[in-house]
């Protein structure tokens, strides 16, 4: 039996040595399950971070019997936009087309993202598999997949990266040069303009139509305000989407509302949430 912190399978879902997720699986599991899936995307700025980052989150999810998926994709600067959503997106119709050997259900597929994770796992969701998120190359068997999911839950995610650039977080211009491939004589300077930024700036993309969206945010954030929250609700109210959920992590220690904010008594809120969505 593989314990809940080890991935019981890793596989690969392309050709690139990055394009590789691990499979966490119920004590309980067979192949033969129809079990609902969550599909999470790591974060890192969209140049760090490993799939690996994700197990502790898989494990509150697995015990309660669903198939936990984490997933690595190529990182900038040897990719830039579209390339790390484009990885995602082929990511998740590739778990799709693996439900008979991974015991899910393809229709209760949840996917997830903390921070530039959250970003592409949010463009993904809300982007409608528009030909710029999606790899041309893609074989017909993938293809022939959706890679909507019923809903997305993102954790402290980067929504609007116009925004974002405003962040007074050190850190900001260079990974948003580097996403876009944008040079500067200093790389730390943002060298982007706001129609290269819009293209990747997901709230864009909002309609009433999106699936539902469960958004945790740290009150206290600081390398990703919790404004990013704020325009989330303002532009889904704006287009009529009302399947949003706000969940702002503003109490305990001080590192619970900051950029890995704790799920802690708000568990439960999550909880439900993916509930409603496998039910």
């Amino acid at each position: 039996m593989t314990e809940v912190g080890s991935p019981a399978r890793t596989l690969a879902y392309g050709p690139d040595d990055e394009q590789v997720l691990d499979v966490y699986t119920p004590a309980d599991w067979s192949p033969s399950d129809r079990r609902p899936v969550i599909v999470h995307v790591h974060g890192g700025g969209w140049h760090g971070g490993s799939r690996r980052d994700a197990a502790y989150l898989a494990q509150a999810q697995v015990r309660r019997g669903w198939v936990f998926v984490s997933v690595d994709y190529r990182l900038t600067p040897g990719v830039r936009f579209p390339d790390p959503i484009r990885d995602v997106d082929r990511a998740v119709r590739f778990v799709r087309s693996q439900a008979s050997s991974l015991g899910i259900d393809p229709s209760r597929l949840v996917m997830s993202g903390h921070s530039a994770g959250g970003h592409l796992a949010a463009a993904v969701a809300l982007g409608d598999m528009r030909p710029l998120l999606v790899d041309p190359t893609l074989p017909p068997e993938l293809r022939a997949q959706s890679s909507r999911p019923d809903a997305v839950v993102t954790i402290a995610a980067i929504l609007d990266v116009t925004a974002f650039s405003d962040d007074p977080w050190w850190a900001s211009g260079w990974i948003i040069n580097l996403l876009y491939g944008c040079e500067s004589s200093d790389p730390f300077v943002l060298a982007c303009s706001v129609p290269q930024m819009r293209q990747g700036s997901v709230l864009d993309w909002l309609d009433a139509r999106d699936p539902a969206v469960y958004a945790i945010h740290g009150a206290d954030d600081d390398v990703v305000l919790v404004e990013q929250a704020w325009l989330l609700r303002d532009r889904a109210a704006e287009v009529g989407l009302d399947r949003v959920s706000l969940d702002i992590v503003d109490y305990g220690p001080a590192r619970y509302r900051r950029h890995d904010p704790d799920f802690g008594a708000n568990l439960r809120g999550l909880e439900a949430f993916l509930d409603r969505v496998a039910a």
